[in-house]
């Protein structure tokens, strides 16, 4: 997280997908806000269209804790 692809034109996919990702204005758990990525990451080999794997991570552990001092 925080390092982009070796490759400038990956690079620029990535810096590109983030901004659009983070200007829907979903943010965190769909709850809205400017944030709703931490990172996009490209990574590439040659394989036929129908087979193309792509992975979507939730961070949804952030969702599961919580604390308060009373």
């Amino acid at each position: 997280l925080g390092e982009f692809n070796a490759k400038p034109l990956y690079a620029q996919l990535e810096a590109e997908l983030l901004e659009a990702v983070n200007n829907t204005g979903i943010g965190p758990l769909g709850m809205g806000g400017r944030i709703t990525a931490l990172g996009v990451h490209v990574d590439y080999y040659p394989c036929h269209i129908t087979a193309l794997p792509v992975a979507i991570n939730f961070q949804c552990n952030a969702s599961r804790h919580a604390s308060e001092i009373i």
